[in-house]
């Protein structure tokens, strides 16, 4: 074979590469990166009603209340669970529990998130953007599958691999699943400084546990603004709590600060969210893991560049919703959107107010026994399966393994649920009943607890979850 006849063999395959290659570009659709960047922060049992931006006297919250300022803040926003991982799990799937799969603390089964379930952050790193987060403590890190689609995953605590949690001696640190707000910050943004430049639209999720833990304490100087009302238990423990609060809010106004000075605020998206509340003694439960509002109705703040701030929505939103409000805003291709529960809320913002009612489902699933021994000496009992199903006015609480003790609220009139209607709305409260009755939602996972389970259990005895 000649040079020329060589020469014009290359060329032909050159040319059908290179058709091949173009006809390639041509079919496959490009997928669009996300146009802004994202900061979502998620503060753990953070109850609402203890933001100033929400009506609370005590100074707790300024930087939260000054992003509030500028944001739009939602007044009825519902969190598909009381109990953290689960309640991440639906922020990240856009899923509701029986729907995402992760749906107890511990058990045999249900107890981690399923990798088929495409994430926020899976979603963001796949269109071509940069993921990081910033734990805080163990019910939300790979344990649970809540580091799907991260590329970056910071959980510098001593306790975040289940390694080292009991002493010889069999003693349980209670400090060691978890890190205070200042040492989450901190992590957060050397890794914001040590990055020179920011090709790729970045997504940085940072958790705070700092309300969920009296022991964890904020420093003295903290802790001296919060005087209890008495000499009470509960009274000492409310003080702490909102010392925590305000010790975790000073610190979200540094990363704030940091995004600012790194000149990313003006183009990122910032959205501020609760997992779930607190107790603290209303309807005589004091820690978290049922379904009364003041455990499900979470603190939810979004500023959206491009979108006016300084906006209240008071119809009821939910927090699946989060993700394909994220998804829109960002600009990401809808044709690798997964299936999700939520609708985008970016048109609620705009008009201040939601089209129309829907229903919103919450569940609480595992059997625990919470409490924080050795400081509240309370513990909370919790031997039933709970579902919620709201419309803006009612608010079915259905308990499966003890149906008649099924409650029924008009959230109108009985903002604090103290009026159980069963007996005598039956047919309103069947509306919402045959709406759960059709979701197919009820969780057969079991229970108990297999010794295979035993460095989860302590890590979430350390944790004060269970007694």
């Amino acid at each position: 074979m000649n040079k020329k006849s060589i020469l014009q063999i290359l060329v032909a395959i050159f040319l059908i590469v290179f058709i091949g290659m173009l006809y390639v570009k041509i079919k496959t659709p490009t997928v669009a990166s996300p146009q802004m960047n994202l900061l979502l922060i998620t503060l753990d049992t953070t109850r609402a009603d203890h933001l100033g931006c929400y009506g609370y006297t005590r100074p707790t919250s300024p930087n939260l209340d000054k992003l509030a300022a500028g944001s739009i803040q939602f007044d009825l926003a519902i969190s598909q669970a009381a109990v953290t991982p689960v309640s991440h799990a639906s922020i990240f799937t856009g899923l509701n529990p029986y729907n995402h799969g992760l749906r107890v603390l511990h058990g045999l089964k249900a107890n981690r998130l399923v990798a088929e379930h495409k994430t926020l952050a899976e979603i963001w790193r796949d269109s071509g953007g940069e993921t990081a987060a910033f734990v805080s403590a163990f019910p939300v890190t790979a344990s649970f599958g809540l580091d799907q689609g991260f590329k970056h995953f910071d959980t510098n605590f001593p306790q975040a691999d289940g390694k080292g949690l009991i002493s010889i001696e069999g003693i349980v640190d209670t400090a060691m699943s978890q890190r205070s707000s200042d040492s989450t910050t901190k992590s957060a943004i050397e890794w914001l400084n040590k990055k020179a430049d920011f090709e790729m639209s970045l997504f940085m999720w940072v958790h705070y546990f700092d309300p969920h833990d009296p022991e964890l304490l904020p420093p003295k100087e903290v802790l001296d603004k919060f005087k209890p009302a008495s000499q009470k238990e509960e009274d000492r423990l409310l003080a702490i709590y909102d010392a925590e609060i305000f010790y975790m809010d000073s610190h979200i106004g540094k990363l704030l600060d940091a995004f600012k000075k790194r000149g990313l605020r003006e183009n990122t998206i910032v959205i501020v969210v609760a997992d779930h509340g607190e107790g603290l003694g209303d309807h005589n439960w004091w820690s978290h893991g049922i379904l009364y509002q003041e455990q499900i109705n979470v603190p939810l703040i979004m500023h959206i560049p491009n979108i006016k701030g300084g906006k209240r929505v008071s119809s009821m939103v939910s927090t699946v919703d989060l993700m394909p409000t994220i998804l829109e805003a960002a600009k990401i291709d809808p044709s690798i959107w997964p299936t999700m529960d939520g609708n985008s809320l970016l048109e609620v913002m705009k008009i201040g107010r939601t089209a129309k009612q829907s229903y919103v489902y919450s569940d609480s699933v595992n059997i625990l026994t919470y409490g924080r021994p050795g400081v509240s000496k309370k513990f909370d009992q919790k031997d039933d399966k709970l579902y919620s199903i709201m419309d803006g006015t009612y608010k079915l609480i259905y308990h499966q393994l003890r149906p008649n003790k099924t409650e029924f609220y008009n959230l109108k009139t009985d903002p604090n649920e103290i009026i159980n209607l069963a007996d005598s709305k039956p047919l309103e409260m069947q509306v919402l009943m045959r709406y759960l009755k059709n979701l197919d939602a009820f969780s057969n996972v079991m229970p108990d607890m297999s010794s295979s389970d035993l460095e989860r259990i302590e890590k979430l005895k350390s944790l004060g979850y269970l007694q």
